[in-house]
């Protein structure tokens, strides 16, 4: 699939807040931006009384040239919730034209974000821009897996930037960086090795979690000011080492939200 240019880059925003009360969660969604673009539709699968589940459906073909998706999540204080995707993500050949992607969280105080992102693919001759900004307050936690693939299966990879940040609430910093990565990324190094080149780049990351010192030790990351993250490459999406986020999710089992 090719998609022709646009003059600038038009999309939608999806908001979604879940929100404590006495003795039942409330979850708030709007979609709101350009009528003629794709978006995000939130669909709730379940709650209790602290907790909900959402899924993310796509609405329209994600991602073509100009769009521009926006993401804002907001997990109350004391609240839990887990977000599903029925399907990845794939951004088409842009023809010279770009598309953004945009993923804004903020978690309040003793907050539990799970997401499980599936695959975000970036075709041949795509090139989209990837942001996850992320505020964490006290006692919040957050469990998170991405998948970027580059490249449909026998393609040559499209071009993608990825920009993560996650501050605390007092607006210091836990994780920020930036990666650009393309068709010249097959070096050692950056997405290549000894007699291979990797595609899939897979990561997990773990804020206000209590992890084993130990556990799956190959591509972690313990940072400074407390979390964990972990970088893997691979040839095919589901080559990635599932123990990562086993580890995670082990760790939420361990401590309900608020203990």
């Amino acid at each position: 699939m090719t998609t022709t240019p646009r003059e600038a880059l038009r999309g939608s925003v999806t908001r979604l807040a879940v929100t404590r009360t006495a003795g039942r969660v409330r979850v708030d969604t709007e979609v709101a931006g350009d009528p003629g673009s794709p978006a995000l539709r939130p669909m709730l699968l379940g709650s209790d009384a602290s907790s909900a589940r959402v899924c993310l459906v796509p609405d329209g073909a994600v991602l073509l040239a100009g769009d521009a998706l926006r993401l804002e999540v907001v997990v109350g204080d004391g609240a839990t919730l887990t977000l599903v995707e029925p399907t990845g993500t794939v951004a088409y050949n842009m023809d010279g034209a770009e598309a953004g992607w945009q993923a804004s969280i903020t978690l309040g105080d003793g907050a539990t974000l799970v997401w499980a992102a599936e695959p975000f693919v970036v075709a041949a001759g795509a090139s989209v821009r990837r942001t996850t900004q992320v505020t964490v307050g006290r006692g919040a936690r957050l469990a998170l897996r991405e998948t970027l693939v580059l490249g449909r299966h026998g393609e040559r990879p499209g071009r993608g930037r990825v920009d993560w940040s996650a501050y605390d609430g007092d607006g210091r910093p836990l994780l920020v960086e930036s990666l650009e990565l393309d068709g010249r990324s097959a070096l050692p190094g950056i997405l290549g090795g000894p007699g291979s080149v990797h595609r899939v780049l897979g990561s997990v990351t773990a804020l206000g979690l209590d992890l084993p010192a130990g556990a799956a030790p190959a591509g972690r990351l313990d940072l400074e000011r407390g979390g964990t993250t972990w970088r893997q490459l691979a040839h095919d999406a589901h080559r990635l080492p599932a123990e990562p986020w086993d580890v995670v999710l082990r760790a939420l089992d361990a401590r309900a939200p608020g203990d």
